[in-house]
């Protein structure tokens, strides 16, 4: 498995903004596994975690147009890049789905 994650910092009391961010993410992660929001609501720093079965679809998702909007609009919001990580999985415990 494939993960993509993208890290960011959007100061506390933003929650609602983080969710409605990883919601404009998952909304092009079609072919995504699973999509995770990550929350630290006390210091305002959020992640999203995509789960893909190819490279190639993550590296899709990563250079997809409306990804690359969000990552720019986040790196512009916190003044500095935004972290955009692309990594292999390996699961050490699946959950019983």
């Amino acid at each position: 498995m494939i993960g993509t994650e993208i890290a960011f910092r959007l100061g506390p009391d933003s929650v609602d903004d983080a969710r409605a961010i990883a919601a404009r993410l998952n909304a092009v992660a079609t072919a995504a596994h699973e999509h995770v929001l990550f929350i630290d609501a006390d210091v305002g720093e959020y992640g999203c975690l995509a789960v893909w079965k190819t490279r190639a679809d993550a590296d899709a998702y990563i250079g997809h147009p409306d990804v690359v909007a969000q990552v720019a609009a986040l790196g512009a919001r916190m003044g500095k890049p935004t972290r955009v990580r692309v990594y292999e999985m390996e699961y050490q415990r699946r959950a019983n789905t």
